[in-house]
């Protein structure tokens, strides 16, 4: 024995049956045990800004032979000293977000596999809310980038197809009186897997879904 013979618990359980989930469709959920004031950021306003635009990428002095497959990887943020993100108020009631990403994609030859990966690309978005400017109220910019496509317009050029979507949140932290079912259950144990069943990249980028809001949910 090593001494530790005592069990860990959580500081509160709640053992009244409750967990989280849908509520039934037809009974609904059941009533609220208590009444408990929260702190969470509260969104007043908010709007979003989508776009796809295509970025050729001239391989003419990289190509040996004939392009014969392209596949887009992935497009990322890149948030650094050099590349700085914004998100501000500005102005008759208007906001801009402005970021740089970047995009990768192979491409086959007739040496075989090779990775491009782009310089960083900045974009800028403006839109305009309502409350805007208003005091009390903080911007919050939510932003998704995606490679949607690649392929080959001609013998040595490659386009690809880039979703942009930006989200614009005027948000204030408060409290706030909501009706509750006392503190969440003792989570169960996880299960415990090798890191060999881990999925590859391939896989896990497939099961990517955009724009990724929030995870699905068994309704």
């Amino acid at each position: 024995m090593d001494g530790c013979g005592g069990r860990f618990n959580f500081g509160e359980n709640n053992d009244n049956g409750i967990r989280s989930g849908p509520c039934d469709p037809y009974e609904g959920c059941p009533p609220p045990t208590e009444i408990v004031c929260i702190k969470v950021d509260k969104v007043y306003e908010e709007c979003k800004l989508v776009q796809v635009n295509t970025v050729d990428t001239d391989l003419s002095g990289l190509v040996e032979g004939c392009i014969t497959d392209v596949q887009c990887i992935r497009a990322e943020l890149v948030v650094d000293e050099d590349h700085p993100r914004e998100c501000v108020i500005l102005p008759c009631q208007r906001v801009r977000a402005s970021f740089f990403y970047r995009f990768k994609f192979k491409w086959t030859d007739d040496l075989g596999e090779h990775v491009f990966t782009s310089d960083p690309i900045k974009v800028e978005k403006i839109g305009r809310m309502n409350r805007a400017g208003e005091t009390g109220l903080d911007l919050q910019c939510e932003i998704f980038v995606d490679c949607i496509d690649c392929f080959l317009i001609n013998k040595t050029t490659v386009r690809c197809c880039i979703g942009k979507l930006v989200v614009f949140k005027l948000f204030a932290h408060v409290q706030l009186l909501i009706p509750a079912y006392g503190f969440c259950p003792e989570p169960p144990n996880c299960r415990v897997t090798p890191p060999e069943d881990c999925p590859g990249p391939a896989e896990w980028l497939e099961t990517i879904v955009w724009p990724p809001f929030y995870p699905e949910q068994d309704r």
